[in-house]
């Protein structure tokens, strides 16, 4: 393997350009590991823009510029990973490709767009033997990784309980992400696998059974959702309640609703038998102590060693996109595993995936029927529909 991996960008899009971001963050930082040397998106224009950003911080050679994927794949067989910036549709045609070509894959959240399109990028990293990561930030900031720690170290006795409630109204367009055979979803599964990785990260336990009712109460989107203006028709939830059973006994209620008007509502709360811990507050004990977030999070730090430290927050890097591209190439340096590998990332998304088939089959289902793909009923049209076999 080089001093530098040789890494190629596919889809440049808006969210590729926060890992532009950490990649300039790393090579700042002096962990100048990836060397990016081709860019594609089906775009052009897009692809342009993340090569000579890349160009301007790396300083060497701007990457070639591609707007078919095969086309990048064969002519860079250099290339020693990828990084997947797409629609959720593209995710596992993209991956599996990449992987079939002998590259390391880092991708973004949610791995697939279905449970059965994350099986095709799991079978294809374990036949190829390649690393596979996902891209799932939110655990990796300092404040989630205390809150895992305090839960650990007993700080509020046994977890009992996860209230995780949203409720507000949002009707603004939010392009491809409103349409189910593009985005497998709504919030749910797009911002929603970001909130079932912290849940099973914070209590460290495993989902067991979910049961939820999704709704899509709000036919349309709008340029400008006050005045009902502008609008077009959508097929993806805006409404849902679940209860999820987690192991030894822990339970959590996940809310999510997008069109409530009004009073909205906004609590991220784990109970113990001592005490709770609050997103927004911090630790509040039985005995009426209180420990805030700024505490809880020094705390955290002081009794961390010089090695976790490191690891946490490498270089002194606290962009959180930026540590996971360095985690994905420790992976690939070392042959070892990024902290969210595809399992990490399948096991997120199906919590997600258990929503939609409960609403779908108005029953609880059990994570293991979704990650056996025993249940498709939701998902059954988004895989005949792309060819998903």
């Amino acid at each position: 393997m080089p001093d530098r991996i040789k890494m190629g960008l596919i889809g440049c899009g808006g969210m590729s350009g926060a890992h532009m971001r950490g990649y300039q963050e790393l090579w700042s930082k002096g962990v100048k590991t990836f060397d990016i040397v081709a860019a594609c998106d089906i775009d052009a224009n897009r692809a342009e823009e993340r090569a000579n950003q890349a160009h301007e911080f790396q300083g060497r050679r701007k990457p070639a510029v591609y707007t078919d994927v095969e086309e990048m794949l064969s002519t860079h067989s250099e290339l020693d990973c990828v990084d997947i910036c797409a629609l959720h549709s593209a995710h596992h045609t993209l991956a599996v490709a990449a992987l079939e070509a002998g590259m390391h894959v880092i991708i973004e959240k949610p791995l697939g767009i279905t449970m059965r399109a994350c099986k095709l990028i799991l079978d294809a990293a374990e036949k190829n033997q390649r690393i596979l990561s996902v891209a799932e930030n939110y655990r990796l900031a300092r404040d989630q990784r205390a809150r895992r720690w305090a839960v650990r170290q007993g700080r509020i006795g046994e977890p009992r309980m996860f209230f995780w409630v949203e409720v507000g109204e949002g009707l603004g367009k939010w392009s491809w992400r409103n349409f189910k055979m593009e985005a497998g979803g709504g919030w749910v599964l797009d911002g929603g696998v970001h909130f079932t990785d912290l849940m099973r990260f914070i209590l460290d336990k495993e989902a067991i059974e979910v049961y939820a009712i999704s709704k899509a109460y709000e036919p349309y989107r709008y340029d400008d959702p006050a005045a009902r203006q502008g609008g077009y028709d959508v097929d993806v939830e805006d409404a849902m309640i679940s209860a999820i059973k987690f192991e030894d006994g822990v339970t959590a209620q996940w809310t999510w609703v997008g069109s409530g008007p009004g009073d909205g509502i906004s609590r991220r709360t784990v109970y113990g038998s001592e005490g709770s811990l609050d997103f927004a507050t911090g630790i509040t004990l039985r005995n009426g102590e209180n420990i805030s977030n700024e505490v809880l999070v020094n705390e955290f730090l002081a009794h961390i060693s010089d090695e976790e430290h490191e690891y946490y927050f490498p270089s002194g890097i606290e962009d959180t996109v930026a540590i996971e591209l360095k985690y994905f190439a420790d992976a690939i340096l070392t042959r070892g595993k990024p902290e969210v590998d595809g399992v990490e990332g399948l096991k997120s998304q199906a919590i997600c995936m258990a929503v939609y088939e409960s609403g779908w089959y108005g029953r609880p289902v059990t994570l293991a029927e979704i990650e056996s793909c025993e249940l498709e009923g939701y998902q059954g049209e988004i895989n005949e529909k792309l060819g998903i076999a």
